[in-house]
């Protein structure tokens, strides 16, 4: 696999982005991708590895680390996901650029919290978009914390942000928090990021109550309207997603007032089975790349 290593701007901080193609395997006619990670991800990680299997199938792709992450400026582990929507939609201004001048059309896709981001990116840059791919996301966020937590765990979730808000506003000093109790993890998913993610070179976070509010205040869901109308939107998600419930899927698939499809993995949960060689990966990966030869 080729690659070829930029840098973007975005809010003043250097991203660190790269292209990714196969020579022997590229197509003229086939649109640029852009992968987008979950709110921790890494290039090397999620984004590299549809590249490895997209770029088989004659596409170009792009990855890059939101601003704090990898190789990209930014205060360490720090995460707000307004920020890192107008990481995407800089990416979006520069990336665009290249698509038109080699005349491919721009898809821009998102896994995990990045399938609600890409949504929100959107917004900013929607006449240099010409299709969307949302996976495994979520899509409003209070909605998914009762899911998970229960009614009693999400009112205790609450108290615990009021009491920090608290210690906050009388003087302390921010602490720092397992993002993961914020955003919590079902158990397998727990397991992936903790014998996958954690052991990847540069993978590591921590968390303060912006995270919190940031996270609670996220619903791209309530934000679309007929800007979309035109945009056709591929919904790909794991069947048995116990992290972010096929519910979630379905509740897009019906706001949504664009083009659409809904594909829901058999037997897929959120990320026990993103490895390259993994049947489940090899099959949604796939999917995704039917889609996108259909579609331009």
């Amino acid at each position: 696999m080729n690659s070829e290593s930029v840098s973007i701007i975005s809010d003043g901080l250097r991203l660190d982005g790269s292209y990714y193609w196969e020579e022997s395997s590229l197509k003229k006619e086939t649109p640029l991708v852009i992968v987008c990670s979950g709110f921790t991800g890494l290039k090397r990680i999620h984004p590299e590895r549809f590249a490895r299997y997209l770029t088989k199938q004659g596409f170009m792709t792009f990855g890059f680390d939101y601003r704090g992450f990898g190789d990209s400026e930014g205060e360490r582990g720090k995460v707000l996901l307004e920020e890192q929507v107008r990481d995407i939609a800089n990416v979006v201004a520069v990336v665009s650029n290249r698509a038109r001048n080699e005349g491919r059309k721009l898809v821009l896709a998102g896994w995990g919290m990045g399938g609600g981001l890409v949504l929100d990116a959107y917004q900013h840059a929607e006449e240099l978009i010409d299709g969307l791919i949302s996976m495994n996301g979520f899509f409003d966020a209070v909605r998914v914390q009762k899911a998970l937590r229960g009614e009693l765990g999400w009112k205790q979730f609450r108290a615990f942000m009021n009491e920090e808000r608290r210690y906050l506003a009388q003087g302390g000093e921010p602490r720092e928090i397992d993002p993961f109790d914020i955003y919590p993890l079902d158990e397998i998913s727990r397991g992936y990021v903790d014998e996958v993610l954690r052991k990847t070179p540069g993978y590591g976070l921590t968390s303060v109550l912006d995270f919190a509010d940031s996270l609670i205040a996220f619903c791209p869901e309530a934000h679309i309207d007929e800007r979309y109308a035109n945009t056709p939107l591929l919904i790909a998600h794991g069947a048995e997603n116990d992290l972010h419930p096929v519910s979630e899927a379905r509740s897009l698939y019906a706001t949504y007032p664009g083009p659409k499809s809904l594909y829901l993995l058999p037997e897929g949960g959120h990320t026990e089975w993103m490895l390259d060689d993994d049947p489940k990966f090899q099959t949604f990966a796939s999917h995704v790349a039917d889609w996108l030869q259909r579609e331009f």
